[in-house]
């Protein structure tokens, strides 16, 4: 399978898993209004959803066969390790000269001059 897929699916599961979670929550464990009911809904899907994501990743970190509760063993190879990043050069494409003198801040600049 390939990286957009399954990073798609690891992006969509928690999100029904969030919605089923709120729904079966609120429907069943209060008495509510209808619309309060709704809103409630709307706002613990998206609270469970990032808490089921964080909390999933951060086990698949230590334990890789838990990233099946993301719809996906495997993860997608952009993230999947910390030590595989890019090494990105430190030094400076440019030499800066130490003896630069900068504008002082609230004069105005040349496009903002009367």
């Amino acid at each position: 399978m390939n990286t957009l897929a399954l990073s798609i699916i690891r992006t969509y599961v928690p999100i029904v898993v969030g919605a089923l979670a709120s729904w079966l929550l609120v429907t069943f464990a209060f008495e509510l209004e209808a619309d309060v009911q709704a809103h409630l809904i709307i706002a613990l899907t998206g609270l469970l959803q990032a808490v089921y994501y964080a909390a999933v990743r951060a086990l698949e970190t230590r334990y890789p066969g838990l990233g099946v509760l993301l719809g996906a063993a495997k993860s997608p190879d952009t993230y999947s390790k910390g030590d595989d990043s890019p090494v990105v050069n430190a030094e400076p494409a440019v030499e800066l000269a130490d003896d630069v003198e900068l504008p002082a801040l609230d004069a105005p600049g040349p496009d903002h001059r009367a």
